[in-house]
């Protein structure tokens, strides 16, 4: 059996009904969340660099 795997769309909305076009992103999407992966190797990076240079 398959089985989808990814972020969906949740449940199906009644006819006539919309999603909020206010949303940037797909379910799910967490703008915080981005930003700490993104900060993160870059200051494990810089720590490295500091040991480094003791």
């Amino acid at each position: 059996m398959l089985i989808g795997i990814g972020i969906g769309r949740g449940a199906d909305l009644r006819p006539g009904v919309m999603r909020s076009p206010r949303s940037s992103g797909p379910d799910g999407f967490h703008p915080g969340a981005l930003w700490l992966a993104a900060t993160v190797p870059v200051l494990a990076t810089l720590l490295l660099v500091v040991r480094l240079a003791t």
